[in-house]
């Protein structure tokens, strides 16, 4: 027999039908299973919380700016205020920061 015949054979045989066993489709190879669980079976993600509405700043020459948020006061960091353009970095419930602009009407 030739090296050419033999390769020809071998060749078929991996052709036939049921010669190798049934692989697994290779999916989302790079995940844990609880990863692919969850992607699998990810529930809809809830929308975030508008920010709220900068009513006013008010700054003090001795202590801390006051920030009048929903119509509320609440005390505020001097670094969260831009008196230059009445501006101020608040957090919204859900913990992502907005820079909110005075008189600026809130997203609906």
């Amino acid at each position: 027999m030739t090296l050419t015949s033999i390769r020809f054979a071998f060749a078929l045989l991996a052709l036939l039908p049921g010669t190798c066993p049934a692989a697994e489709p290779l999916g989302t190879l790079f995940f844990s299973p609880a990863e692919r669980a969850r992607l699998h079976h990810h529930a809809p993600t809830p929308t975030p919380a508008p920010p709220p509405r900068l009513d006013g700043i008010i700054t003090r020459s001795a202590g801390n700016p006051t920030l009048f948020l929903d119509g509320q006061a609440h005390a505020a960091q001097p670094h969260q205020i831009r008196m230059d353009d009445a501006t101020a970095r608040v957090a919204a419930s859900d913990g992502r920061w907005h820079r909110l602009r005075v008189g600026d009407p809130s997203p609906q």
